[in-house]
C-alpha cells in the first residue's frame, strides 16, 4: 500500500482545570483553566528559573496537558477522526460531574542515569478510567496504533524543548534541581522525605472537562496547542 503523501500528527488532549501553583509562578490559591485551545501567558517558574541550568526546557503554562493518545492522520482522515470524537459522549458512560485527575506522582522518562533524564512529570497513580476507554475507542478504529499501554503524564521539562537545539537532546540533572531549596515544597514533599523518584507528591485533584484533538506543532499566537475539535467529558456538558 502506498504511503499518503502527507499527514497530520495530531493528540487527543485532557482539558483540565488546574491550580498552577507557584511552579508557573501563580499565587497558590488562583484558579487558571487549562485546555488545549485557549491557555492564559504566562513567564516561567521564578522558581526554577533560579536553579535551572536552561529555563527553556520547561514546560509552558499554555501547553500544559494529558495526551490520551496519538494520531498520523491523512486530510481526508482528520473529519472521520473528528465525528468520532463528536460521538465520544454516545459511546462513554458519562456522568453528572466530569472525570477527575490527582497529581500525585513525580516521575522522569527516558533515564539515562540515576540523576540524569529527558523527561520530568507529574501524573496520576489511578488513572481515571475513562481516559483509557476512550484511548481504546481510537485505537478500534485504527486511529491510534501505538501498542504500548497509555501512561498519564503531564511534562514539566523536557529535554527536546533545549534552545538552541542540539544534534542529540542531552539530559538535564533532575536531582540536582530538585535539591534546590524550594523546588520540592512545589508539589507539597519535604526535602527529608526525596531521595529518588518516583515519589508521592500532593498537587490535589482537578476536573477534566473536555478532551481535545489538536495537531501537534500548530500553536496559536499564545503558544497554546490549536484544537481541531472536542468533546465533554461529563453530562453536563452534553
Amino acid at each position: 500500500m502506498a504511503r499518503p503523501t502527507h499527514c497530520e500528527c495530531v493528540r487527543l488532549l485532557a482539558d483540565l482545570t488546574l491550580i498552577l501553583l507557584q511552579f508557573f509562578r501563580y499565587p497558590l490559591a488562583r484558579h487558571t483553566r487549562i485546555s488545549a485551545p485557549k491557555l492564559p501567558i504566562s513567564t516561567p517558574p521564578s522558581t526554577f528559573l533560579h536553579h535551572t541550568p536552561d529555563s527553556t526546557l520547561l514546560a509552558g503554562p499554555q501547553r500544559v496537558h494529558l495526551t490520551l493518545g496519538v494520531m498520523n492522520l491523512t486530510p481526508g482522515s482528520l473529519p472521520t477522526a473528528l465525528d468520532l470524537l463528536h460521538r465520544l459522549p454516545t459511546l462513554l458512560p458519562l456522568t453528572a460531574a466530569p472525570p477527575t485527575v490527582t497529581l500525585d506522582t513525580l516521575d522522569v522518562l527516558k533515564r539515562e542515569s540515576r540523576c540524569r533524564a529527558h523527561v520530568l512529570w507529574v501524573g496520576p497513580s489511578q488513572p481515571e478510567p475513562l481516559f483509557g476507554q476512550i484511548n481504546q475507542i481510537f485505537r478500534d478504529e485504527g486511529f491510534i496504533t501505538d501498542t504500548r499501554p497509555l501512561k498519564l503524564h503531564m511534562t514539566l521539562m523536557n529535554s527536546s524543548y533545549r534552545r538552541p537545539r542540539t544534534k542529540r537532546p542531552q539530559p538535564f540533572d533532575y536531582d540536582a534541581i530538585l535539591r534546590q531549596a524550594g523546588i520540592l515544597e512545589c508539589f507539597g514533599v519535604q526535602e527529608s522525605e526525596y531521595a529518588e523518584l518516583p515519589i508521592a507528591v500532593t498537587m490535589r485533584s482537578y476536573d477534566a472537562l473536555r478532551v481535545h484533538l489538536c495537531k501537534m506543532g500548530s500553536w496559536d499566537k499564545v503558544g497554546a496547542y490549536i484544537s481541531c475539535g472536542s468533546a465533554p467529558l461529563s453530562k453536563e456538558f452534553v
